[in-house]
């Protein structure tokens, strides 16, 4: 018998111990009022409002967190990710995005210690989502070696319209596209052309030769003159099938497959932002407001709100860089932009200058997706743009690789050799791009 009122009296005071701060471990009501600034608000999905508040209490609060809630009789249910406030300060004024299309009220809550109360702002939610987001900050792209088929290898590929595919993930979607149940950014050629090519946009590549040309008897190949080394294209067949690209053998036809004009992402392009090594063509305003723009797009676009906040802050990319495409008549600003982008210019043994660096780590590339929509059946196609960024993380060191060259006399130029083992050299890249919303 005292076994067991010993046994009793411990659960008793282990229940007394996890109660100690409310009823079932639950927080205590906190001594507090709050009024806010305005009795209700009307929102736009996927845009940003500010909160304002003034709260009275003796409390020292700990934080304040907002949640999008629908109010169903006396209850509130949770619709929307909890948003913290930034500031403890009983006077608040919190950015709050709208996430959720169900929402009745915003919810806010003062936390205390261990003691917290909720108070409640009627809302009403309009809009659309206007896209998504992706964040990647451990990109590999591979520059991929020259991929057999029948127009660049007879012997081994005599049938027309054959060849081996490549599994080298040496292209990205801004949009993305459906592989079962995921959606896929990073890609091979082979996962392209089981789609036809759909929303590619660019390719990390190796500038070196034509990759349509049968090898001479001599066993040669044909190497571009002018350009040499890494860059990236995008994925219309004008542009890597250039003849200063050299990647025609990714726009062959494989088995009835192909990457089509028609599917990719036609009007993808560049614009690099150098850092202060490119010298006098350095814009210090403009490198500081990408990288303003890149760090409020947030570390992850894993979540609904995440989404949501990166989307919005790329908006700045237009709206500061390429607001001419907003319809700004006064002094419009243009981003402008190229279909390619060089880590260097000019390093073939034709070049008539001396090889320019382009790219280099630590750099910044705006990237800008054009889609085209149909706001009304029979009406004209409207362009809808999108933006995003990506930072140069690491690539080879390709120092090594240029050599005197004496034709040229006074500059040195890209060494054959040495440029064809740079084939397969993984780069590294962090990305954050808005998404169009795959249907």
């Amino acid at each position: 018998m005292k076994k067991t009122l010993f046994v009793l009296s411990i659960a008793a005071l282990v229940f007394a111990s996890c109660d100690k701060n409310g009823e079932n471990g639950k927080l205590k009501p906190l001594d507090a009022t709050l009024e806010f600034e305005v009795p209700s608000v009307e929102l736009v999905y996927g845009e940003p409002a500010t909160i304002s508040a003034v709260a009275v209490t003796e409390a020292t609060l700990d934080k304040v967190v907002l949640k999008a809630v629908k109010k169903s009789g006396e209850t509130y249910e949770a619709v929307g990710e909890e948003q913290p406030a930034g500031s403890t300060e009983l006077e608040i004024k919190a950015e709050f995005f709208a996430d959720s299309k169900e929402m009745t009220d915003i919810e806010l809550t003062l936390v205390a210690g261990k003691q917290s109360k909720s108070f409640y702002l009627p809302a009403s939610v309009t809009g659309e989502p206007q896209g998504t987001a992706w964040i990647n900050d451990a990109v590999t792209l591979y520059p991929d070696k020259k991929v057999a088929h029948n127009v660049n290898d007879n012997v081994t590929y005599p049938v027309e319209n054959t060849g081996a595919g490549s599994d080298t993930k040496s292209f990205f979607s801004m949009h993305g596209i459906k592989i079962g149940d995921s959606v896929e950014h990073i890609l091979s050629l082979n996962e392209l052309l089981e789609v036809d090519g759909l929303n590619a946009s660019m390719c990390w590549l190796n500038c070196l030769e034509k990759t349509d040309a049968q090898p001479k008897e001599d066993g040669s190949l044909t190497y571009i003159g002018g350009q040499r080394g890494y860059m990236f294209s995008g994925c219309r067949k004008a542009s890597l099938g250039g003849g200063t690209t050299g990647r025609q053998c990714d726009v062959a036809n494989y088995s009835g497959h192909m990457l089509k004009d028609d599917n990719i992402d036609y009007d993808f392009s560049f614009v690099a932002v150098n850092g202060s090594w490119i010298g006098e063509k350095y814009d210090d305003a403009k490198y500081k407001l990408v990288d303003r723009i890149w760090l409020s797009a947030g570390e992850s676009a894993e979540t609904n709100l995440e989404q949501i906040k990166a989307f919005w802050a790329l908006k700045k990319i237009q709206e500061e860089l390429d607001n001419s495409k907003l319809g700004v008549e006064e002094n419009p600003t243009s981003l402008g932009g190229k279909t390619y982008l060089r880590r260097w210019t000019g390093a073939g043994q034709t070049s008539t200058s001396a090889p320019a660096e382009g790219l280099r780590a630590g750099d910044y590339i705006i990237i800008r997706s054009e889609r085209k929509e149909n706001v009304a059946e029979g009406a004209e196609a409207v362009s809808k743009y999108y933006y995003g960024i990506v930072q140069v993380l690491q690539m080879p060191d390709d120092s090594g690789l240029f050599t005197m060259d004496s034709a040229k006399g006074s500059w040195k130029v890209m060494d054959i050799q040495g440029c064809y083992d740079f084939f397969m050299k993984p780069s590294y890249f962090a990305i954050k791009t808005q998404c169009e919303i795959l249907k």
